[in-house]
């Protein structure tokens, strides 16, 4: 037993080297262990942050069968502020409505809010731009922001795969021709009614 005291008093220097190392060896380890789990928050913090963001996404738009436009509608879980719609300039300027050219310019300058769920509606024109051939495709970008992040997304649109929906009536369209053939069949009764009667009262005034 006394052999290893005087070991020990003897390399008290190596002892000493071997309780550096070792503090060295757990402080690595611990921060290494630190490291990994700020990254684990940062992760999990970027992922509440994705999960709980506006998502604006770009639909088309036929409204009452006259009107052609573009939808854009907020599916996100939050409200999206400082909403900026920005059309390509070579789209703007192939519409062939000069008038939906002009709204569309003067959007871009602006801003809106779009709530979770809600929509905000841009329109690209009308009877010319359904008959204008080769339609040039739907070209720009939205910016907007939330919990003070900005966000930014492209969109391109084909127009011209979008041909058949022109044709498409809608369910109530379906059923007013529905109720206009009715009405012409009960005419057609009414009608048919009315000459038996006037037949009828001719065959009883002649007798």
């Amino acid at each position: 037993m006394s052999n290893i005291f005087f070991w020990l008093n003897d390399n008290s220097g190596f002892l000493t080297f071997l309780t550096v190392l070792a503090s060295l060896i757990t402080c690595i380890l611990s921060l290494c262990s630190a490291r990994a789990a700020w990254a684990q928050v940062k992760e999990m913090r970027r992922q509440f942050q994705e999960e709980n963001r506006p998502n604006i996404e770009v639909e088309f738009l036929y409204e009452k069968r006259t009107f052609y436009g573009l939808r854009f509608v907020n599916h996100g879980k939050h409200t999206a502020k400082n909403v900026r719609i920005l059309l390509e300039d070579a789209f703007i300027n192939a519409l062939p409505e000069s008038a939906f050219s002009s709204l569309l310019r003067k959007s871009s300058q602006k801003t809106c809010i779009i709530g979770v769920g809600q929509h905000y509606d841009l329109f690209i024109g009308m009877q010319k731009y359904r008959e204008c051939p080769n339609k040039p495709p739907v070209k720009g970008k939205i910016i907007y922001q939330a919990n003070g992040q900005t966000y930014e997304s492209e969109f391109d649109i084909d127009m011209e795969n979008y041909a058949t929906i022109f044709s498409v009536q809608s369910g109530q369209e379906d059923l007013l021709k529905k109720l206009k053939e009715q009405n012409n069949e009960l005419k057609k009764i009414q009608h048919a009614i009315l000459s038996l009667k006037h037949v009828e009262g001719e065959n009883s005034g002649s007798d």
